[in-house]
């Protein structure tokens, strides 16, 4: 297995019982995750991990998940106190030695009889020997009896309770297992986490929350109409929130109302007055560009222009006040609730306050400082401590009268959140983790009531996925809302022009906020086949691109991925994963119409296949036998696999990085090769094989192959140094870029040839509510 998956269990070894973040975990994994799907990443190194130790999820004996926050090594290691080894000691009667690199592993069969197995590693000595493992080589005659043992395999006191006995038992030959496996599964499972999360569970599930009780949705805005802001009314029975059409109130269990409000107004921020009747509305107006805030009624007038070159601005629990920023952000006022006798308390002339709060006795407010500049010049009014260190953001408490500062705590950002009346400040923090991932801490600090001044350091309430913003909550912090921004990898279309080839008129084909991920057209090009999550697990579907809602072809009770349509354009095949496996458990086929789905008749280790496009074609499938050589087989969708038509050395290999010729003639594929990256053909059916290399030199490291539709060229995916690739490659070749993205991409021509669908990245931005338990 991959040097990767090694650091994970030496993570997890040098911090038994401790909570280990993903950020930990992305941490000690990647150096630079700018181009890594990480999430996903990290999904398939624990279950990949999981499934070397024998372990399961639901009930684990090794590594456990801390719903929302990380996951915890709960077996039991050894102190290491064990007793020095000798220095030669030798296997044994029935263990195995494997030779790794400079090292050597003792495998222990577990005793037949009695309950104990006399063996302990101490667990930072495995660590240590773990991360120095740089090598994989195995003899293939090694003798067990004559090769020395390492020394960092002692002996100790046998472990006498069988639960210790077979977790250590299990561990051990997982050690030995990860370096068995080598450099050559390092490469493949790499690539396939960065490129494909074909196998992984999909991500239209509600965002997690570490408390269990969940998230709901209040609204399902699509990518073109985003939510900018909500807030949650005090009484906790509504919550406000802006979009494009202005702004809305959400009456739980019951219906939206659209308020009267500007035109092309892009709120910033809501804030409830304590009764619930009326609203202070914060943005900027599109016509003029100027910021403003509004008094909007929620009945009976219209709203009112209350203050103009503001933003940010809030009711004080008690609805005698109100705060707001002005000057882009870099003074704070505070002002009667109807707007008059306006003073600043607060302004620092090159920083800025991207956020403000009413501390809930409404005589200081809470700020989030962004102080950018040098301490010399500044406008701060402060008086009750010096100024903070250049480009330091931190949390201030100030007084609501004097402006004097009550407290300041470095390090602490503070963009959204709401204060409940014991003085317990709730906040959001988002994180960035890839381009198609993110998490939000929700922090809860207790604060002194009368001062604000941090009585403890903030700790992590709860967690959800996406980017959060817009935190509030009801009086009595029962219920919450925040904005969600949810990424996730969905279907693109583009048409093709050549000669050149260029990509014209990209559009997105989902409106739905779920993953999808494109494979096959339809035989007349009005819509894509794709895997879709939309069921909470990966089913077929076909997409038109007429707008028509996205319908089911096929579905089975695990996930079901990769759809081809065959020549006759009679069936669509597809794989079938089981939860967390590495490679499909089956091939099933599927009415090209929709219907139910029978399994594909085949033998041996699974592995892919793909599909000619021109009738009279074939499908084909690819087998591993060991990790000495590939072979690919005719694949009929009634009966199965067929002859055998080409057998290569073993190299690498992904799910899906290869495609048959449109005749079904010639393979394409890639080796995944760094230093001589290339394109290779092979003739299907030629004894000997026919093959051709076609080098591909500085466009990054070939991902996979497919067909254009014409048969004349193929359109390759590469990673680079700062993302992924989408290319055009002659059969003599000549290579055009045609498209780049910070998510992995590759291109499905329709049959035609006219147009291509291909994965892009995109976002939604959606209020989700909570109920809480303070």
């Amino acid at each position: 297995m991959s040097a990767s998956q090694i650091r994970l269990l030496n993570l997890f070894i040098e911090r038994p019982g401790d909570l280990i973040s993903r950020e930990d975990i992305s941490a000690r994994l990647w150096v630079d995750t700018r181009n890594i799907d990480v999430a996903t990443g990290i999904n398939t190194a624990i279950n990949r991990l999981r499934s070397h130790l024998d372990d399961s999820p639901e009930a684990p004996a090794y590594i456990e998940t801390v719903i929302g926050l990380g996951y915890r090594f709960i077996a039991v290691l050894e102190d290491d106190a064990a007793p020095e080894p000798a220095p030669h000691s030798v296997a044994p009667a029935g263990g195995d030695l494997l030779v790794a690199g400079s090292h050597t592993l003792l495998m222990v069969a577990e005793p037949s009889g009695g309950d104990s197995l006399d063996l302990r590693i101490p667990k930072s000595e495995i660590a240590e020997a773990m991360s120095q493992q740089t090598e994989v080589f195995f003899p293939a005659n090694a003798s067990a009896k004559a090769l020395p043992l390492p020394e960092w395999i002692g002996s100790a006191p046998a472990v006498t309770k069988a639960f210790a006995r077979s977790r250590q038992w299990k561990l051990i030959l997982a050690v030995a297992g990860i370096l068995l496996i080598g450099v050559a599964g390092w490469v493949a499972f790499t690539r396939f986490t960065t490129w494909r999360p074909m196998a992984q569970s999909p991500s239209a599930d509600i965002p997690s929350s570490r408390n269990g009780a969940g998230l709901n949705p209040v609204t399902s805005q699509g990518k073109a109409d985003p939510v900018s802001s909500a807030a949650v009314s005090p009484d906790g029975t509504r919550v406000a929130y802006g979009n494009h059409a202005g702004v809305l109130v959400h009456s739980f269990g019951g219906s939206d109302e659209l308020l009267a409000s500007r035109p092309a107004f892009e709120v910033s921020r809501i804030s409830w007055s304590p009764d619930s009747k009326q609203l202070l509305v914060s943005g900027t107006d599109g016509s003029t560009g100027r910021h403003q805030v509004w008094r909007v009624p929620l009945v009976g007038s219209y709203p009112r222009l209350m203050i103009s070159d503001a933003d940010l601005a809030t009711f004080s629990a008690d609805g005698i006040s109100i705060a707001y920023t002005r000057e882009h952000d870099t003074e704070v006022w505070v002002a009667a609730a109807d707007g008059r006798n306006p003073r600043k308390v607060e302004s620092d002339a090159t920083g800025s306050f991207p956020y403000l709060l009413w501390a809930f006795s409404g005589d200081h407010l809470l700020l989030d400082h962004i102080h950018a500049a040098p301490p010399s010049g500044l406008g701060l009014t402060s008086t009750t401590a010096s100024l903070p260190p250049h480009g330091e953001e931190f949390y201030e408490s100030v007084d609501s009268q004097s402006g004097a500062l009550l407290d300041r705590e470095a390090d602490t950002t503070f963009r959204s959140g709401y204060v409940l009346r014991d003085g317990s400040v709730y906040f959001a923090v988002a994180d960035a983790v890839s381009p198609v991932a993110g998490q939000t801490r929700l922090m809860r600090v207790l604060t002194d009531p009368k001062t604000g001044r941090f009585l403890e350091k903030p700790k992590v309430a709860d967690s959800f996925g996406g980017y959060g913003r817009s935190l509030s909550a009801s009086a009595d912090g029962k219920r919450l809302a925040l904005v969600l921004q949810r990424s996730f990898v969905d279907t693109f279309v583009a048409d093709v022009r050549r000669p050149g080839p260029t990509l014209s008129g990209v559009r997105e084909l989902s409106n739905k906020n779920v993953e999808s991920y494109p494979h096959a057209w339809t035989p007349d090009g009005s819509a894509v086949l794709m895997e879709d999550a939309s069921l909470g697990r990966w089913a077929i579907f076909a997409h038109p691109l007429d707008g028509s809602p996205a319908y089911l072809i096929a579905k089975t009770d695990d996930s079901a991925v990769l759809p081809q349509l065959t020549p006759d354009s009679r069936w669509v095949m597809f794989l079938q994963f089981s939860p967390n496996a590495p490679t499909a458990n089956a091939i099933l086929r599927a009415p090209a119409i929709g219907g139910v789905a029978e399994i594909v008749p085949t033998t041996g280790k699974l592995g892919d296949f793909s599909c000619s496009v021109q009738p009279g074609g074939t499908c084909v499938v690819r087998e591993s036998l060991g990790n000495s050589e590939l072979v690919y087989y005719a694949l009929d969708p009634l009966k199965g696999m067929g002859q055998e038509l080409a057998r290569t050395p073993w190299h690498a290999i992904l799910l899906g990085d290869w495609g048959v010729s449109p005749d079904g003639s010639t393979v394409a594929v890639v080796d995944h090769d760094t230093v001589h990256p290339g394109v290779k053909l092979l003739r299907l059916g030629t004894s000997p094989l026919q093959a051709r290399d076609i080098p591909l030199a500085g466009f990054g490291t070939p991902l996979g192959a497919g067909w254009a539709a014409d048969g004349r060229s193929l359109y390759v995916q590469c990673r680079t140094d700062d993302g992924f690739q989408l290319l055009d490659l002659d059969l003599r070749g000549a290579a055009k870029v045609l498209r780049k993205s910070t998510v992995p991409l590759w291109a499905i021509p329709s049959r035609d040839g006219k147009k291509i669908a291909f994965p892009g990245y995109s976002t939604s931005d959606n209020v989700w509510t909570q109920e809480l338990s303070p």
